[in-house]
């Protein structure tokens, strides 16, 4: 049977990832030589975008933030070349958001964000027409809180689904909680929203705020999903890991085109898991995200134990 395509609206941060290749990350005050580095489009939101568009299961938007600057007008051809259907807020009289980005050889990134337009990004950028045409709104942590709390409000007034991928890690008023459908952390950004060790037991907690479902993502040793009936876990896929920026994007966005096509919950975190276990196996952070078919091809990739 003919199913019509899901649409999801990412809201979030456009930057240029300005990456370094070391052996060893340096120590204070210490000068280290780099082996080689990349210059391409990233952030949070931008990935996220991209890896649903590239899933090829649901339609995709974007409202975000950039300069008039070249680096504004390489992140606009990525959008348009991955079909993304973008609203842009462009600025002149501040750049494009950049991350430099350190990685070292055991594929471990340290990150450095200049927000730049992405901070500027307000409320009444937010076009309320796009909120209403969608059936998922994505956010993260690296545009205003003051924009994400009007999204959060006005897409739960109107029945939206709302992921919130909270990285990196800023307070959250304790009255949104009850509006998110879907909260997906990594350990640390869970940890410092609870202060409790257990994972598990810190996804409760959140439970008992409001929150629908906690999904929260544990690197190698895989990831779990927990709500007030199920608690399901996922073993991270084996491979040879050289660069982990973008995977938890990648997975993000690949968890919401999983849902979205009706996949149960653990396919969906199954084939998000894989997704980001190509991303880590290639260098980079837009140019590192897999297309739908790809995962179709690496099914010989196998589970951690």
């Amino acid at each position: 049977m003919f199913m019509n395509k899901k649409n999801v609206l990412v809201i979030g941060s456009l930057n240029m990832d300005y990456v370094v290749y070391v052996n060893d990350f340096p120590n204070h005050g210490e000068t280290i030589v780099g082996k080689n580095r990349s210059i391409q489009p990233g952030g949070k939101g931008e990935n996220q975008a991209v890896a649903l568009a590239r899933s090829n299961k649901v339609n995709t938007s974007f409202i975000g933030a950039i300069g008039n600057d070249n680096d504004g007008k390489e992140i606009k051809k990525i959008l348009k070349e991955n079909k993304i259907n973008a609203h842009l807020k462009v600025f002149d009289d501040i750049e494009t958001g950049n991350a430099t980005i350190v990685v070292n050889s055991s594929g471990e990134n340290k990150i450095i964000i200049v927000a730049g337009a992405n901070g500027k990004l307000s409320s009444n950028d937010i076009d309320l027409e796009l909120i209403k045409q969608c059936d998922y709104v994505i956010l993260q942590n690296e545009i205003s809180s003051e924009c994400n709390e009007f999204v959060i409000r006005q897409a739960s007034k109107l029945g939206k689904v709302i992921v919130y991928n909270p990285a990196p890690y800023r307070k959250f008023n304790d009255d949104l909680w009850q509006y998110i459908d879907y909260f997906i952390p990594n350990k640390g950004e869970l940890y410092s929203y609870t202060n409790i060790v257990d994972p598990i037991k810190g996804a409760k907690v959140l439970l008992s705020k409001g929150v629908k479902n906690v999904l929260v993502t544990l690197g190698i040793d895989g990831s779990f999903f927990v709500n007030n009936e199920n608690l399901i876990k996922v073993p991270a896929f084996k491979v040879n890991a050289i660069d982990s920026v973008a995977a938890g994007d990648t997975y993000v966005g690949y968890f919401v085109s999983g849902i979205a096509s009706r996949l149960t919950i653990k396919e969906a975190m199954k084939k998000a898991s894989l997704a980001s276990s190509i991303t880590v196996s290639r260098k980079g952070s837009v140019n590192s995200i897999p297309f739908g078919d790809e995962l179709c091809s690496s099914q010989n990739i196998k589970e951690q134990k």
